[in-house]
C-alpha cells in the first residue's frame, strides 16, 4: 500500500475460547458494584464466584492481581431465608438433628454439644471444640470463639466436626468432657450464593458477619488474612471474580475495522502478531489471558484482512451536486 493512502481493513474473525478444570475462576480487574458484577459474570461466564472449600479460597487468592490490596466481589449475598448448615459446606435441609428440649431458642447462630444434645449459642463465646480429619474426631482443649475454632480446625485438621447420624453423635459424645459446652460445625445465617448453589461453606473474617454492624449485604474477599470474607455495601466499586462451567467452551468472534495511514501490507505476519499481542495484553489486564486461546479466523481465500471497497461513483455524484 502507498504511504499516504487512508485504508480500512476488515478483520474477518478472531476466535477466543475458554475452558479449564472444574469451576474455572476468572479475575476481572474492572471495578463494578456487586449487581453490575453479577450481570457481567452471568453474561460472559456462569455467575459470580461460588466457593466450596479452602482449596477454592486459595485458588481465588492466587488469581487476584498481586498489586491489589483491596477486596473483590464473590457471589455471596445476604438473602431472606435463615438456614442451618455445616462448616464444611453441607446443607442440613434433610439431615440429622439432635437438639435438646426447647432448642434452638435463638440464643445464637452457632451450636455446641452438651451431654450428647445440641444447643444454639452466641458465636462470640469461647469454648473448647471438636475438629475432624478424615474419619476421626479430635477434641481441642483450647477455648476459642466459633470462628477462631473453625480457622484452627481448617489449618491443622479438615474442619469443625460434622454429625450426620446418632452413631456419629455418640462417638463425639464419648470423646468430649462431661458437663462442658463444646463447639461443633453447625451454624446458621441467611447468606446465599448468586448461582443458588446449596453449598454452605463460609470463610468469614473474625466477628463477621456482624448482626449489628450494618456494614453491607454483599461479600468481599481480600488477598490478605488468608482470603477471609467481609460484608460490604453492594454499591461499592470493586474488582470481582466470575466462575465458569467446566463443560462449557465459549467461542467468541470479534470483527474489527482497522485503519492504516502509513505503509501497511495486508496480512503481513508481523502486523497480525503485533495485534494479537495487544489483545493478549488487554485480556491479561482483565485477568482472562491465562484462561483463553486466541487465534485468527480466515475467510474462504485463507486471508484474515481484506481491504474495504469504497463506492467511488457514489462519492463523485455527491461532489457533482455541490
Amino acid at each position: 500500500m502507498d504511504g499516504g493512502l487512508f485504508v480500512l481493513l476488515l478483520l474477518s474473525g478472531l476466535f477466543w475460547s475458554s475452558s479449564a478444570l472444574s469451576r474455572p475462576y476468572f479475575y476481572i480487574n474492572t471495578a463494578m458494584s456487586w449487581p453490575d458484577a453479577q450481570s457481567y459474570c452471568r453474561e460472559r461466564f456462569t455467575d459470580l464466584a461460588t466457593v466450596d472449600s479452602m482449596d477454592d479460597v486459595n485458588r481465588l487468592v492466587n488469581i487476584i492481581d498481586a498489586g491489589y490490596s483491596g477486596s473483590v466481589w464473590i457471589g455471596l449475598k445476604k438473602g431472606t431465608q435463615t438456614r442451618w448448615g455445616w462448616s464444611n459446606g453441607e446443607n442440613t435441609s434433610s439431615q440429622y438433628y439432635n437438639w435438646a428440649s426447647g432448642q434452638p431458642n435463638a440464643d445464637g447462630d452457632c451450636v455446641v454439644i452438651y451431654s450428647g444434645v445440641w444447643h444454639d449459642m452466641a458465636c462470640s463465646y469461647k469454648r473448647y471444640f471438636v475438629c475432624y480429619n478424615g474419619h476421626s474426631n479430635t477434641m481441642v482443649l483450647s477455648a476459642k470463639t466459633w470462628s477462631d475454632a473453625q480457622s484452627y480446625c481448617r489449618q491443622y485438621y479438615t474442619d469443625l466436626a460434622t454429625i450426620h447420624n446418632s452413631e456419629e453423635n455418640n462417638q463425639i459424645t464419648k470423646i468430649i468432657l462431661t458437663g462442658w459446652y463444646i463447639w461443633i460445625g453447625l451454624f446458621q445465617n441467611s447468606w446465599e450464593w448468586s448461582d443458588k448453589s446449596n453449598t454452605f461453606f463460609r470463610h468469614w473474617a473474625a466477628g463477621e458477619p456482624s448482626q449489628s454492624s450494618g456494614s453491607g449485604d454483599c461479600a468481599g474477599m481480600t488477598r490478605a488474612n488468608s482470603g477471609k470474607w467481609i460484608p460490604e455495601s453492594c454499591d461499592l466499586l470493586r474488582p470481582f471474580i466470575c466462575h465458569g462451567d467446566a463443560k462449557l467452551i465459549r467461542n467468541q468472534i470479534l470483527r474489527v475495522k482497522l485503519s492504516c495511514s502509513g505503509k501497511c501490507t495486508l496480512n503481513d505476519p508481523p502486523l497480525k502478531t503485533a495485534i494479537l499481542n495487544e489483545i493478549s495484553e488487554k485480556l491479561n489486564s482483565m485477568g482472562l489471558e491465562s484462561e483463553t486461546k486466541i487465534i485468527w479466523g480466515t475467510s474462504e481465500d485463507g486471508e484474515v484482512f481484506h481491504q474495504e471497497k469504497t463506492n467511488t461513483a457514489s462519492l463523485n455524484k455527491k461532489c457533482a451536486r455541490r
